[in-house]
């Protein structure tokens, strides 16, 4: 069997890999020929006490001693490069994993150092106020007889990254739907950016990015004409559409691709191309549906950073994310199932509820599955003592 993916978890369950980038062979052999790239490079630092993870990874990033750094269960896994001391930070050492010895191998090959990321924007909001931006009270959308979202609650204030998180079916898509004004709700309050969404779509839509999950954009138009669209589709006209399509060629290392349609971009590029045309109009809200979905470690990881150089600057966040371990990049998620939240609050408060293990304590993957678990234990209970009575 040969199989092709850029989930690492994936691969690691490989008798043989092959590492590729761009085209050439970067190293072949087992897993465990892969982690041992990273051997005694791999170390685990603690934020300081209400630092979020993701903002001691933004600093170790910065350092040229660090490769790699990710947060994980409320801490930060970083590799060093070949002879680096610890950038002046208390780490403990791990043993190497697969994803380790990935990064390591591709930092080797790298001919560039890491491109730099100027996500300024001309309209900056102040993320200081603890304003709320969303405001969802009992949502419910009905597709006949179907229930896909019953009674979700929740509000996000500005500059926050907020993660809406589920297993397939749990609602998540259907409530960006209708937080974006592209679904219209059955029943609750919807408020968005001082709209409501309910009474006035049109006009909130304008305050909103929106990167769906499967990329919305124009296979047969180039990369150029695709954001010179949507430029045009959200007022961009004349100096400023040119100055906003100047910015995100620049920001998003477009230059070599621009004349290329987008159906026939690489996928990590048409990701890029997707936030791009969500972010040319400088919105306060950005909603991304499963945008990392497919792409490879490394553009996730220059994915998160650009959005928390866009939180830091006041732009409202709602993802939503299959990936576990991103749920700790962001200030607070929800859990949904079967249309319901099942459980709200900071990644430290969620993984709490996760069951402790052998290996000490439970990850964000442990809390996802004990939390849906119970939820889905309990419900058949519900039925069944329903049936019993009947």
């Amino acid at each position: 069997m040969l199989l092709s993916t850029s989930y690492l978890d994936e691969a690691e369950r490989c008798d043989q890999v092959l590492v590729l980038r761009e085209g050439r062979v970067l190293a072949q052999g087992h897993p465990r020929e892969i982690t041992a790239a990273a051997a005694g490079r791999t170390f685990e630092a603690q934020p300081a006490t209400g630092e979020p993870a993701r903002n001691l990874q933004a600093r170790l990033l910065e350092s040229p001693a660090v490769i790699d750094a990710v947060p994980r269960a409320g801490r930060v896994r970083l590799v060093l490069g070949p002879g680096r001391q610890l950038p002046g930070v208390p780490a403990q050492p791990l043993p190497a994993g697969f994803e380790d010895g990935f990064m390591v191998l591709l930092h080797q090959q790298a001919r560039d150092a890491r491109p730099s990321m100027d996500m300024r924007l001309t309209t900056a909001m102040t993320a200081a106020s603890g304003e709320t931006v969303i405001e969802v009270k009992d949502l419910v959308r009905r597709f006949g007889a179907f229930t896909a979202v019953d009674r979700v609650s929740f509000a996000v204030r500005r500059g926050e990254i907020f993660g809406l998180l589920g297993p397939n079916g749990a609602g998540k898509t259907t409530t960006f739907r209708m937080l974006c004004g592209l679904l219209a709700a059955t029943a609750g309050r919807l408020q968005v950016a001082g709209r409501n969404l309910r009474t006035a779509r049109a006009a909130a839509r304008q305050q909103i990015g929106y990167v769906a999950q499967k990329f919305s954009l124009y296979g047969a138009l180039s990369v150029t004409q695709n954001l010179e669209f949507f430029a045009s589709a959200y007022g961009l006209h004349g100096e400023r559409q040119r100055e906003r399509i100047a910015w995100a060629v620049q920001q998003f290392e477009l230059a070599d691709m621009q004349h290329l349609p987008s159906g026939e971009l690489p996928g990590g590029y048409k990701q890029r191309l997707a936030m791009a045309v969500a972010l040319l109009h400088e919105p306060q809200v950005l909603f991304l549906d499963e945008p990392t979905s497919g792409a490879d470690p490394l553009a996730r990881r220059e994915f998160w950073k650009r959005i928390t150089i866009l939180g830091e600057q006041g732009v409202t966040v709602v993802v939503t994310t299959h990936f576990m371990e991103e749920a700790e990049y962001c200030d607070r998620i929800v859990i949904l199932d079967s249309g319901r939240v099942l459980a709200e609050g900071t990644p430290a408060q969620v993984r709490s509820l996760g069951k402790h293990g052998a290996a000490g304590e439970p990850t964000m993957e442990d809390a996802f599955i004990a939390i849906v678990e119970q939820a889905r234990a309990e419900h058949r209970s519900v039925s069944a003592g329903e049936e019993a009575r009947q």
